[in-house]
């Protein structure tokens, strides 16, 4: 198969009719047929370039239709505001931003059940029993009531005490809120 096309290739004359070299080169046979090629010789390439004019014999309006489509490299496009093309994007984000809601959501319930039950609460607890129980064990496990020798392990229990008291807070006052 490769040998048949180079001698062809060899074979082939310069499509000028004046012309007896070897034509090597392609041409486009008209605007309509791109892909369709005469065979020229270097000279008469050279020639046959410098005279073809692409947009030769259109009127204004198919012209201007030509520059309009090698602007966008003749692919399809819409005018702004016609098509809702971030709509697809949008909603794949969307998608991403509820997933990412709700796995923060089953995390802050996970808190939420820890710190009641550091504070020994049921999570049907009311503000006003949290705060009882917070005071409480505040009052108990505070470093400056304990004894000296347990006071880091003291200290941490009263710091996780108090961090569970704010995350309850902050969900009471985000129930408020919505």
């Amino acid at each position: 198969m490769l040998h048949t096309k180079q001698k062809e290739k060899s074979e082939r004359i310069c499509s000028n009719p004046k012309c007896k070299e070897l034509g090597v080169y392609p041409a486009p046979k008209s605007r309509d047929n791109l892909r369709e090629y005469l065979y020229f010789c270097i000279n008469c390439v050279r020639d046959f370039n410098k005279s073809w004019n692409y947009f030769e014999g259109l009127n204004e309006h198919e012209l201007e239709v030509e520059i309009r489509k090698s602007v966008t490299w003749d692919r399809p496009s819409w005018k702004f505001g016609t098509k809702n093309l971030n709509y697809d994007f949008e909603k794949a984000f969307n998608t991403f931003e509820n997933q990412k809601i709700q796995k923060n959501k089953n995390n802050l319930d996970i808190k939420l059940e820890a710190a009641f039950k550091i504070l020994g609460l049921n999570s049907d607890s009311d503000l006003q029993e949290v705060k009882t129980k917070y005071k409480h064990l505040a009052k108990r496990w505070h470093p400056d009531v304990q004894n000296d020798n347990k006071s880091k392990i003291n200290k941490d229990k009263f710091i996780n005490i108090t961090n569970a008291y704010k995350i309850i807070l902050e969900s009471f006052t985000k129930q408020v809120k919505t």
